[in-house]
């Protein structure tokens, strides 16, 4: 799919989505079979225009709380729709996403947050108590949820009346931050520009394939990270819809949905229907 010619000099992955979500109103962006507390949707999903809405509301609420520009926000999810959103709000407010893998120990997630700089971290319920742990290790000082927890702000609590149009960003500034694990054993930061993440997701394309008609059901996200962003960015910007969904769930999940491809994270295995397209992540 080719994209309007003014959405080709735009940096900012984000700012493609959200300026091409304006003419997928009634299309479906994002679905879960478990859909993450205090955001928009439910068991329809939400539609590209709604998803654009939210991420813009959310980067107005992390702005108000002092979200800066080219300030990393940890992102410790366990799901893609917590992900896309969470990520996408962090980079509209000017923010560096940072994703945090959940298979991490409490010290390493803490280095990685004091390594970034981190003074926030979005999370789940389900993961708070571990987001929590390594925040007071560390320079963060506010936590978000997705649901209710304890020591965490709720994620709703960002979406109020205002709303902010997505960061420019410029090619070489850092619009992802993820931590891979070096041949010494430590996890060091890996950061990739605006420049570098629209690169990669266009090659990362050619080998996925996925294009607007494809149904996508993405499993937890997995490893540092970097690959997962890739490959549901790429879903998004082509109008697929992306379905998240439980580990254990996988198989099912694809073959009620009708799904074309799934994420799997790597190493997993995921007795899939015949005419799913199984990719690799992690």
């Amino acid at each position: 799919m080719r994209e309007p010619d003014d959405l080709l000099t735009e940096a900012s992955v984000t700012r493609r989505l959200v300026s091409l979500a304006r003419g997928r109103a009634g299309r479906t962006a994002l679905l879960a079979d478990d859909w993450p507390a205090g955001l928009p949707g439910g068991a329809d999903g939400c539609g590209y225009d709604t998803f654009a809405a939210v991420v813009q509301a959310a980067a107005a609420g992390l702005s108000w709380r002092g979200l800066r520009p080219r300030d990393a926000v940890g992102v410790l999810v366990p799901d893609a729709v917590s992900f896309a959103v969470a990520s996408h709000a962090v980079r509209a407010a000017g923010g560096v996403p940072s994703p945090v893998d959940p298979g991490l120990c409490p010290a390493e997630m803490a280095g990685q947050l004091a390594e970034s700089g981190a003074r926030m971290i979005i999370t789940s319920a389900g993961l708070a108590d571990l987001a929590v742990a390594a925040a007071d290790r560390s320079w963060v000082r506010q936590v978000l949820s997705f649901g209710e927890a304890p020591g965490a702000t709720p994620f709703a609590d960002l979406l109020g009346p205002d709303a902010i149009a997505p960061a420019r960003g410029r090619p070489d500034d850092v619009a992802l931050l993820p931590f891979a694990r070096a041949a010494d054993g430590r996890v060091r930061p890996a950061p990739v520009t605006h420049r570098g993440l629209l690169s990669r997701i266009d090659e990362l394309d050619r080998q996925a394939r996925i294009g607007g008609g494809d149904v996508v059901v993405a499993g937890p996200p997995a490893g540092d990270g970097l690959a997962y962003a890739l490959l549901v960015d790429g879903a998004l910007l082509r109008g697929a819809t992306v379905i998240a969904v439980r580990l254990a769930d996988l198989a099912v999940a694809a073959a009620a949905a009708r799904a074309t491809v799934a994420l799997v994270p790597r190493g997993a295995r995921a007795d899939l229907p015949a005419g799913v397209r199984a990719i690799p992540v992690g």
